[in-house]
């Protein structure tokens, strides 16, 4: 026996769920907050892309996406790799990241030698996308139809 004098008011419930009782074990687990919590991310992610539940879970994911600088999460959910160029990603959800709209850049096939331009005169634009942990550019997010495209991102295969 651990602690307490051996008295008749003394219990080994405690020790035996590591310092938390039966009664206080019970409140904290949900044996059913998994599912819950599912269903409501669900509901959310429908609601945010405008698309019916159904679809929502069929969609997959490539990889989950941090940020390189902080490691922080950038998209949970729906990420594609490119076909050709594998270390980049297109989703339509980006979580903790900042949407710089101000900032407006052309087709990275017609930039810079950084890849992006600032001319936007007949190309594609993009909005300038970063981490909201430590500000490191991540990616873009497309003008017209708002998917987010990753390219400075570390992928954890899921």
């Amino acid at each position: 026996r651990r602690g307490g004098s051996g008295g008749e008011g003394d219990s080994d419930t405690s020790d035996e769920i590591g310092g938390v009782g039966e009664d206080e074990f019970e409140d904290y687990f949900d044996p059913k907050g998994d599912s819950h919590d599912f269903e409501e991310l669900t509901r959310q992610r429908a609601r945010a892309l405008g698309i019916p539940i159904a679809v929502v879970v069929q969609m997959r994911t490539d990889a989950i996406l941090s940020c390189p600088g902080c490691f922080q999460t950038v998209c949970s959910f729906g990420s594609q790799r490119h076909v050709q160029f594998r270390h980049q990603y297109r989703a339509p959800l980006a979580d903790n990241v900042t949407v710089h709209s101000e900032e407006r850049l052309s087709d990275p096939r017609a930039g810079r030698d950084d890849g992006f331009s600032t001319d936007a005169a007949d190309h594609d634009e993009y909005f300038r996308v970063s981490c909201d942990g430590c500000g490191t550019d991540v990616g873009v997010q497309d003008v017209r139809d708002g998917l987010f495209h990753f390219y400075h991102v570390l992928p954890s295969e899921a």
